[in-house]
């Protein structure tokens, strides 16, 4: 279809290839008055004001369907981008700003009507497309209504992403020169700083008495990509105040703001004091037709089925507070309505691995930071338990441009205050593997399982990460469910990637399948573009005491 598509040369082929002849295509989009092509109405934003959407009517809807499905087919699209793409979400938009010190915060302003039919045709007149001026502009009409891509059409997101193709590249490369993260959630920008306040990038923003500006380069980006950006909903927020990236809390793991969950259980307590049918008709007089286009009233159950659903989208199904929700939504539908949620709880196997693990700090002076106040820099990171041999990690969790530290210290999470000095017995950096031993002799920790069929690992197996993402004291093992999304050799070792963000800290923590043996260890994240979330096979663990 794609090819057929990019081959089109004159109005009659594009006609037949929407399934239909020139003389009723140009009827529906010339000849009909536009209240007839589109239907308009409005709905209240969560944060105040009017949203006006356009919604087409059955045969012009027909017509951007198959455009829709045809550009997704065409689109690649950049790292940083997260709104109205395949396997991505404002889940994954979050995940990439974890960890951090600053997250900056921009919207644009009108976004969807700040592309204008002009710019469409001229996109459609060049690469990839290079349609003729006629065919150009008969897609820029199917897909524009009053000179503008309308919010509510199929086409408009699509179109809107591959539009800012170009902005997304200027703007990662802007970040990445910078040191920082850059991801885009349709009109929603996120920059992102692992750096203290004084070494925020001036090209991306300044801040002066606590106003904060967008840099030059920044904003030259921005408008000459066509955009303006609404200063209004500009914020820099700091660790220590709630980092928010399209509506998730980012600063310790993605996760909702505290008043959803309460208005969830507030939801189902009242359904459990009052009868569901009372609560449903005081929910709807409370809300009416608020962010709903029909107006009609809204069926409870499905409210807090959704509710629940995107809850263990951003906090994972394992998630104790959305467990406790699920058991009571489940206690109180009626058996056999098929409503019930399931979620994950954890298994002895995964139990026995969590116990292998350790906590690793270690401690460096990084001498490239001038202020001698501010070099001491600590390391953590994740190891685990080896059978007959020691504690695995990654090799720059304990060393540092290639050197191994003096002071590291390993730990039980639940045990802080009893530390034990460790030294490295092997390392290998282009495995970015280490095996350390303890320095005294001291009752040793469970083992975790190895499984013996190590290299027979499948692309889309199921897999467990364990480990401690940016660490605080108390803080239990992560566990992350994930799946082999590719394995892949780099440099002459085999190496695969999982689905699930691999955040720092994370490193040197075991990859375990469901049977919970390990099956490798993680290694690095994500974060910047081109990057992936590798992880070594613990078959490199034996070639690494060979090679040895």
């Amino acid at each position: 279809m794609k090819d057929k598509f990019l081959t089109i040369k004159n109005h009659h082929e594009l006609a037949s290839f929407l399934g239909t002849n020139y003389k009723i295509l140009s009827k529906n989009i010339y000849e009909l008055p536009n209240k007839y092509k589109y239907r308009q109405f409005e709905i209240p934003k969560k944060s105040g004001g009017i949203r006006v959407i356009k919604s087409p009517n059955k045969e012009i809807k027909r017509l951007q369907v198959i455009l829709k499905d045809i550009l997704y087919e065409i689109y690649e699209p950049k790292p940083a981008s997260h709104g109205f793409e395949k396997n991505r979400s404002i889940v994954s938009n979050a995940q990439k700003h974890l960890d951090k010190e600053y997250v900056f915060n921009i919207d644009l302003e009108n976004f969807f009507g700040s592309i204008h039919f002009t710019r469409v045709r001229n996109f459609f007149k060049s690469k990839p497309f290079f349609f003729n001026h006629s065919v150009a502009t008969i897609l820029a009409q199917i897909c524009c209504i009053d000179k503008v891509l309308p919010q509510g059409a199929p086409t408009s997101p699509i179109l809107a992403n591959m539009l800012c193709w170009k902005m997304d590249s200027k703007l990662a490369h802007l970040a990445k020169n910078n040191n920082c993260t850059y991801t885009r959630y349709a009109d929603d920008i996120t920059f992102s700083f692992s750096c203290n306040k004084n070494r925020l990038p001036a090209n991306i923003l300044q801040v002066s008495n606590n106003k904060v500006v967008l840099g030059n380069r920044l904003q030259t980006i921005i408008q000459e990509s066509g955009f303006l950006i609404n200063n209004d909903k500009t914020r820099l927020s700091h660790k220590h105040q709630r980092l928010e990236v399209t509506g998730l809390t980012v600063n310790e793991f993605p996760n909702v703001r505290r008043s959803y969950i309460r208005e969830i259980n507030s939801i189902l307590h009242a359904w459990e004091v009052y009868g569901y049918k009372a609560t449903e008709q005081h929910f709807n007089f409370k809300y009416g037709n608020c962010h709903q286009a029909s107006g009609r009233p809204k069926s409870l159950l499905k409210v807090i089925h959704g509710k629940l659903a995107f809850l263990a989208s951003v906090k994972s199904p394992r998630d104790p507070v959305y467990r406790k929700l699920v058991d009571k939504f489940n206690n109180l539908t009626e058996p056999g309505n098929n409503t019930s949620l399931p979620y994950i709880e954890e298994t002895n196997l995964e139990k026995k691995a969590m116990e292998a693990l350790w906590v690793i700090e270690s401690c460096y002076d990084d001498l490239s930071i001038q202020d001698e106040d501010e070099r001491l820099r600590v390391s953590q990171g994740t190891g685990f338990q080896f059978p007959n041999l020691g504690i695995i990690t990654c090799a720059h969790v304990v060393s540092h441009h290639n050197e191994v530290l003096d002071e590291i210290e390993v730990f039980k999470s639940d045990q802080t205050n009893i530390r034990y000095q460790v030294v490295v017995k092997y390392i290998d950096y282009h495995r970015d593997i280490a095996i350390c031993q303890l320095k005294k002799p001291e009752p040793l920790a469970p083992v975790i399982a190895i499984d013996e069929e190590i290299n027979k690992i499948k692309q889309r197996e199921e897999v467990i990460l364990l480990g401690f993402p940016a660490y605080n004291i108390g803080q239990s093992p992560t566990v992350v469910d994930a799946k082999i999304s590719s394995i892949y050799p780099q440099n002459g070792i085999p190496k695969f990637e999982i689905s699930s963000q691999i955040r720092e800290g994370n490193s040197g923590g075991p990859i375990i399948n469901k049977l919970g043996k390990v099956i490798g260890v993680a290694l690095e994240g994500a974060q910047k573009d081109g990057g992936n979330n590798g992880c070594i096979l613990i078959s490199e663990i034996h070639n690494l005491i060979v090679t040895k």
